[in-house]
């Protein structure tokens, strides 16, 4: 072989692995850190120092990537991969460490674990992972497992937990506490935000329309909510004291939208989930019901009915006392007619 043609075809496959890495191709021990336009992160591999880097590049295990502006997506072998954003930093690795501030970890083939201040999160899902004073995990879909010291708890998904140290673990999740304005929340949770927003608004509304007397009963509901006359397991027991109008309005009508378990497991659910805090748009995902726009649809009906089913009767007219009767006005014949 000619040695101007061997070294072209050196070159070639050279530039074909190269090109193979870029394409987020990596092996067991490795990861593709791909680096936002525009952004500055610094990369350093095992024994070396950090260093700004662009572009796609393949690392080995035990590589720090620190983003001082924009952001990077780590691909792992098994599909899974990270997204770090400014002020966050990782170490890649079997179990990625978080350094600080926080990453948005989505599993791949199998869980990806991420170890913070000795606590391990186990993400079988969509989570973010974020480390401040505490670590904390919330979890956006599958689940989250944690491990702290000898204690373990399983957040699922719409839910979260903060380990504020080593062993410190709640005894149960809480409902996400979303910002409407983090990017994370609003790629995840955009529908939940948007319907949240808006069934809270009905249900402060409904509240206020109704007498005090009013929303007591289980009939009261069922005039509002026909669907409910095939609910034999609906009755006044569900009916706590203390339950407002518009969160039994908005919750009966969830209830009902529901896909999981029987009626009554669903209002158990629906305002178990809403007595710990959780918003109405997690509340109906919680409960997945996909048709949001119909959901929105039978509580503004249900409102509707409450207008006219129980609205005040008109007082009828009375005649003075002592005084003759009024006669009606004689008819008329329209000219021409």
């Amino acid at each position: 072989m000619r040695p101007l043609l061997a070294a072209v075809l050196v070159t070639a496959v050279i530039a074909a692995l190269a090109a193979g890495c870029s394409d987020g191709n990596v092996g067991t021990n490795e990861a593709a850190v791909e680096i936002a336009e525009g952004s500055r992160v610094l990369i350093a591999e095992p024994g070396d120092d950090l260093a700004l880097a662009d572009g796609t590049v393949t690392v080995d295990f035990g590589t720090d990537v620190k983003v001082l502006a924009g952001s990077a997506t780590i691909s792992l072998a098994d599909g899974g991969t990270l997204e770090v954003r400014e002020r966050s930093e990782v170490e890649i690795g079997t179990r990625i460490s978080l350094v600080a501030a926080d990453v948005l970890v989505t599993s791949g083939k199998a869980p990806v674990v991420v170890e913070g201040a000795g606590s391990e999160f186990i993400v079988d899902g969509v989570a973010q992972i974020s480390r401040d004073f505490a670590v904390s995990a919330s979890s956006y879909q599958g689940s989250v497992a944690v491990r702290s010291a000898a204690r373990e708890l399983v957040v699922p998904a719409l839910r979260q937990v903060a380990v504020a140290s080593l062993g410190v673990v709640p005894t149960s999740p809480k409902p996400l506490d979303y910002d409407p304005g983090d990017p994370w929340d609003r790629r995840f949770l955009a529908a939940a935000i948007e319907l949240g927003d808006q069934l809270e608004a009905k249900s402060a509304g409904f509240t206020e329309s109704v007498g005090r007397t009013e929303g007591r009963t289980a009939g009261f509901y069922r005039v509002l909510l026909p669907a409910l006359e095939n609910e034999p397991q609906f009755d006044e027991r569900l009916l706590t004291p203390g339950l407002r109008p518009g969160e039994a309005l908005v919750g009966a009508t969830i209830a009902l939208h529901g896909r999981t378990g029987s009626f009554a497991d669903r209002w158990a659910a629906v305002f178990g989930f809403r007595s710990e805090g959780a918003r109405w748009g997690l509340v109906a995902l919680d409960q997945q019901v996909s048709d949001t726009s119909g959901l929105v649809a039978s509580v503004n009906a249900a409102i509707g009915r409450q207008s006219f089913a129980f609205a005040p009767a008109r007082p009828a007219a009375t005649q003075p006392v002592g005084q003759p009767p009024v006669a009606p006005p004689p008819a008329t014949t329209p000219a021409g007619a």
